[in-house]
């Protein structure tokens, strides 16, 4: 975990659940649709890696999918665990889990990746997915495109948190270390009556080769490369302009 990571809502999952409700689901359905047209035998074995709050391991597991999912931050798996009772969650790092078996596929949602910021943290994080995939099995992963012009308007800049209790709304801005390639995001949050609260991420910006090239290091080839989860057709391989604020890449395990 990044020592300068303070991230409200990974502090308190409840409230990750209000910014990003469960019923938004077009990431898994997009996924599930490639796994579909590329997996002709089917998926019957996943593991997510940065579960959080064990939302897209229980959409897949409501799918009949048997799942794992593992997150090194044990209050989210806590609150997966007791939000969403029945799948299998893991306390684990995603550069260093083995769980002595393998999948059919393997996901990484959320960014999860992007908080790995050293090349050699990423490359043991493809390896820890490649550990886990059957010859043949699929992995799909999400992260910040930084071919989205970052500094700019690409990313999100104005979230509105509604909770029970309470409203907070944020603005954010980014700065981009183009040296390290890292992306600091900070959020100022305003609650009426309450004082003002910062949060702060930094997310690994991977361009489109880059990524590729840490895949095939560890056996993987790349099938596809999106930025939306609108693809008319997902066995279509163009990978499009590749302007939209985030990668959902897909790649097959050769085994090798």
């Amino acid at each position: 975990m990044d020592p300068l990571l303070s991230n409200l809502l990974y502090d308190h999952p409840e409230l990750y659940e209000e910014m990003y409700p469960g019923t938004e689901k077009d990431i898994p359905r997009f996924c599930e649709r490639l796994f579909a047209a590329h997996a002709p035998g089917g998926v019957r074995t996943l593991l997510d890696a940065g579960c959080g709050t064990g939302r897209h391991v229980a959409y897949f597991t409501e799918a009949g999918v048997d799942c794992v999912g593992f997150d090194c931050q044990e209050n989210m798996l806590a609150f997966a665990r007791e939000r969403r009772p029945g799948p299998d969650y893991r306390v684990g790092d995603m550069r260093s889990l083995r769980l002595g078996r393998t999948f059919d596929a393997v996901t990484c949602f959320g960014w999860a990746l992007s908080n790995l910021h050293a090349n050699a943290d990423v490359s043991r994080a493809v390896e820890t997915f490649a550990a886990h995939c059957r010859p043949g099995a699929l992995l799909f992963v999400h992260v910040p495109n930084p071919l989205a012009d970052p500094e700019e308007a690409a990313f999100q800049r104005h979230f509105t948190l509604a909770a029970p209790a309470f409203t907070a709304t944020a603005e954010a801005t980014y700065t981009l270390d183009r040296r390290h390639q890292l992306l600091t995001r900070r959020r100022l949050w305003r609650v009426a009556g309450r004082e003002p609260l910062t949060d702060h991420v930094r997310f690994r910006l991977l361009y489109p080769m880059e990524l590729e090239h840490h895949l095939a290091e560890h056996g993987f080839r790349v099938l596809a490369m999106y930025d939306d989860t609108d693809a008319v057709d997902s066995a279509d391989t163009s990978d499009g302009d590749l302007s939209g604020p985030a990668l959902y890449v897909l790649a097959r395990f050769t085994g090798a």
